[in-house]
C-alpha cells in the first residue's frame, strides 16, 4: 500500500526502519496492506490536518483516525462496515457457523461488584433471581460496549483449544491476545459463542451497514505489532499466535464484524488468565506467520521479513 501522498510516503518508510522490531512490525502492517480501496485511504489522508514531522506523529494521526470513526459509539457505525470498505467486505458466511471470541470481563464484574464466582453461579442456576442478577450483568455491559468492530474466529477450527482443561490460556495464545495477561492480576474472561446469522440479524436493523463482516485491515484497530494483514488471495484474515508456527495449516480464520447484543445463552465458558504469554521470540514468531501467509497465498512476494 503506499500513500497518495509522498510525505506520509516517506515518513512510513522512516517507521519501517526503526530498530525497535514492534514499532517496524506496526509500519510493516500498513505497507502490507492489500484491501483498502482508494475512498478509505483516501479519508485517512484527509484527517491529516496538522504537523507530520516524523513518524510518531503519523502513528498518532492513525490512532486517532480509529478512535474517531471506528471505535465509535451508538447509534453510529464504524467506517469499517460502510459502502467505503468494500476492499475488505467479506462475502457473508454461512448463517449456521458458530463464531467464538473472548471477551475480558474483569472491569465489568468488578463495576456490578460481583466476583467470577457469582457470575458462574448465576449462569447455572434456574432461579429467578440469579437469572435476574445475570440479566442485569448483561444490560450493565452492553450498555458500555461501544460499536466498535469485534474480531472473531470459527468455533471449528479451535475445537481442540475450546475442549482443552485450559482453555483460557490455549485460546488466548492461539488468537494472539497480547494484550491478555495477567501482569495486573488476574483477568476474568468470556468465552462467547454465537452464530453468523445472529450477527447478521442484528446488522440488518442498520441501513448503513453494507458489509457486516469483514477482513481486517490495520486502519480497523489502533497500530498494533500483533495484527498481521492477509494476502488479497486470501478469503479472510488470519490471526498471528503467540508462539511460532511451522506450517500454513496451522493459520486459522478471523473477521470482523459489526456488533452484537450479548444475551446470557452467548455465554460458552467462564474462566481466569492467571499467567503471561508464552514469551516466544518476536521476530521468529511474525517471520514464521508471513512464510505460513505465503504458502497459503501462494505469494512469495507477499511481506517483508523483520
Amino acid at each position: 500500500m503506499n500513500f497518495s501522498n509522498p510525505d506520509l510516503d516517506s515518513l512510513l518508510d522512516a517507521w519501517a526502519t526503526s530498530t525497535d522490531l514492534r514499532e517496524r512490525a506496526e509500519a510493516h502492517n500498513i505497507a502490507f496492506e492489500e484491501r483498502l480501496n482508494p475512498n478509505r485511504l483516501d479519508a485517512l489522508e484527509k484527517s491529516i490536518s496538522g504537523p507530520c514531522s516524523g513518524y510518531k506523529d503519523l502513528r498518532g494521526y492513525l490512532s486517532d483516525f480509529v478512535t474517531t470513526y471506528v471505535e465509535v459509539a451508538g447509534p453510529h457505525v464504524p467506517l469499517t462496515f460502510l459502502t467505503e470498505n468494500s476492499g475488505a467486505g467479506m462475502t457473508k458466511p454461512s448463517p449456521e457457523q458458530k463464531l467464538v471470541r473472548m471477551e475480558d470481563i474483569t472491569r465489568h464484574l468488578a463495576n456490578a461488584d460481583l466476583t467470577l464466582a457469582d457470575l458462574e453461579r448465576s449462569l447455572a442456576s434456574t432461579e429467578p433471581a440469579e437469572k435476574a442478577s445475570l440479566e442485569a450483568f448483561l444490560d450493565r455491559w452492553n450498555l458500555a460496549r461501544d460499536n466498535r468492530p469485534r474480531f472473531a474466529a470459527f468455533k471449528d477450527q479451535l475445537l481442540p483449544e475450546f475442549r482443552d482443561a485450559d482453555w483460557p490460556h490455549k485460546l488466548r495464545d492461539r488468537l494472539g491476545l497480547a494484550d491478555y495477561s495477567a501482569v495486573g492480576g488476574p483477568l476474568v474472561v468470556a468465552l462467547m459463542e454465537y452464530t453468523v446469522e445472529e450477527v447478521l440479524t442484528e446488522a440488518e436493523r442498520s441501513p448503513d451497514i453494507a458489509y457486516p463482516f469483514c477482513v481486517p485491515t490495520f486502519l480497523d484497530s489502533g497500530p498494533s505489532s500483533q495484527f498481521f494483514p492477509t494476502p488479497r488471495e486470501l478469503p479472510a484474515g488470519a490471526p498471528m499466535a503467540l508462539f511460532e508456527i511451522w506450517s500454513d495449516e496451522e493459520l486459522i480464520a478471523e473477521v470482523l464484524h459489526s456488533r452484537l447484543t450479548y444475551s446470557w445463552h452467548h455465554i460458552a465458558k467462564l474462566g481466569e488468565i492467571t499467567s503471561d504469554g508464552p514469551g516466544t521470540d518476536f521476530r521468529t514468531m511474525r517471520n514464521n506467520h508471513l512464510a505460513a501467509l505465503q504458502v497459503a497465498a501462494v505469494r512469495e512476494d507477499f511481506g517483508e521479513e523483520l
